[in-house]
């Protein structure tokens, strides 16, 4: 069933913004950081994977820094909805869901290794 004033599409573009939004945001922080510590554990210098992955090198140095956690929800009350779609697209980026959780393993060994973080 469709409103006659059309807020039913409003609603549906809404939501694609943010959903494609909330996949930016996994795509430049979880996955640029799981590249990247992947690359610095693999021994290639930050300027190196700056290069190699087309990011500045404070990108790379920041990305180094900081520890992989999970990130704090938004307040939206579909967020459950939202977050749901972050298991499909972390396998579509690495091939796998096991590839995925070896990524994110290899983040926190790089964090437990080089910043010397304890993770679970």
């Amino acid at each position: 069933m469709t409103d006659s004033d059309g807020s039913d599409l409003a609603t549906r573009r809404r939501d694609a913004q943010r959903l494609v939004k909330h996949l930016q945001f996994l795509a430049e922080n979880y996955v640029d950081q799981a590249l990247v510590k992947e690359a610095l554990l693999r021994g290639l210098s930050q300027s190196e994977v700056a290069k190699l992955l087309g990011m500045s090198k404070k990108t790379v140095n920041t990305h180094a820094r900081v520890p992989f956690m999970r990130y704090a929800a938004a307040i939206d009350p579909r967020i459950d909805d939202i977050i749901r779609n972050d298991r499909p697209f972390f396998a579509y980026v690495w091939g796998s869901d096991e590839a995925a959780h070896a990524a994110v393993a290899r983040c926190k060994q790089y964090d437990r290794e080089r910043l010397l973080v304890e993770s679970d």
